[in-house]
């Protein structure tokens, strides 16, 4: 009886000591050890999963040694990949491959660490980026802003934008829609004093890496205004005069054909210049700014029209923000009774969705 005690509490210390050993371990500069399933390097931080605090983000520079028990895939700087187990020891790294045996690689040199299941998904995103379907690689941003006030007189306003873009090596197609309802009561009378949706799509095609074509649709009701629909097919060439990780400005030029129908029973058609400029800047890793300008110059009659969008937006976290937002839409020859300019602002929280780039 003693000796099967005996083998059993031996089965289990081996057993015990084999699962602590089957393990990937990163060991930092100052003695700390982790244990777990290494999941990626990528950039300045290695990410490890652990049983007990989950996954554990750790800065390279602080990691003085790594043991990998699975096989990892790691990519150079010069886009080698190799596949093994990896033992990394201050600049010394060497990856125990299958084919061409102990490979050494300097630690400055690696430039991406994958355990098999991130590398599986990695090239399957690189397989659906190279053939995507037209479901595949939209990303954008909701907005939404409510304000009111109660008492002698109430008011309310309410705004809400939608824009979303898919962006291939190819092409790119946009779309975006706007509304805003505000109003006021006093003494029981209701009054409207805004109550407008602006909505559209665009799609450009690469001619270049700096140029496009592009083809535009844009719509637009605005009561106020007189304006029961306004409908504008446009076409033209872009420039991409800026693109670097803080800043993307956008150049572009065409014509357009323009139909209006207002609610008195009147319409105005003919065509149109069209100029104008997109700008997206990153103030800080917080803090962006997007900036959209057209103008309309007439050629059937010799009117103007502009439409000007820009907002400020700060990150609360990877997905939400808060957004401050203004705007002027400008129509030198307006229904009879309206204003020949209209300023809008709005403020309130943004929901980011879809892939990041």
């Amino acid at each position: 009886m003693s000796k099967l005690i005996s083998f059993v509490l031996i089965c289990t210390i081996f057993s015990a000591s084999a699962s602590i050993t089957l393990a990937d371990q990163i060991i930092l500069k100052n003695g700390d050890k982790i244990t777990g399933t290494i999941v990626k390097k990528d950039g300045d931080s290695i990410i490890i999963k652990t049983e007990s605090a989950g996954l554990v983000t750790i800065v390279w520079a602080a990691v003085e040694r790594i043991v990998s028990d699975a096989k990892l895939n790691v990519t150079l700087t010069d886009g080698q990949l190799i596949k093994g187990k990896v033992d990394a020891e201050n600049n010394k790294v060497s990856v125990q491959t299958d084919n061409a045996g102990t490979v050494a690689v300097e630690k400055d040199k690696i430039k991406i660490v994958r355990s098999d299941a991130e590398q599986a998904n990695f090239e399957a995103e690189q397989e659906r980026l190279r053939n995507p379907s037209l479901g595949d690689l939209w990303n954008g941003n909701a907005d939404v802003g409510y304000s009111m006030t109660g008492g002698n007189s109430r008011t309310s306003t309410f705004t809400a934008a939608v824009q979303a873009a898919r962006e291939t090596s190819r092409d790119k197609i946009s779309v975006y829609a706007n509304a805003i309802k505000a109003g006021n009561s006093t003494s029981g009378r209701s009054v409207s004093t805004a109550n407008a949706l602006w909505y559209g799509a665009r799609y450009d095609v690469n001619l270049s890496k700096k140029t496009f074509a592009f083809g535009s649709a844009d719509f637009e009701h605005d009561r106020p205004q007189k304006l029961r629909v306004r409908s504008s097919f446009g076409a033209g060439f872009g420039y991409r005069a800026i693109r670097s990780e803080r800043a993307q400005l956008d150049l572009f030029a065409g014509a357009a054909y323009t139909l209006a129908y207002f609610t008195n029973n009147t319409r105005t058609k003919g065509a149109e210049l069209l100029f104008g400029d997109e700008l997206k800047y990153k103030l800080n890793s917080r803090m962006s700014l997007t900036q959209r300008w057209v103008v309309y110059p007439g050629i059937t009659d010799k009117g103007l029209r502009s439409n000007f969008n820009a907002s400020l937006v700060t990150n609360l976290n990877n997905w939400l923000g808060w957004h401050v937002t203004a705007g002027n839409r400008y129509n030198s020859n307006p229904a009879v009774g309206a204003k020949k300019s209209d300023n809008f602002f709005s403020t309130g929280l943004r929901a980011s969705f879809g892939r990041k780039k």
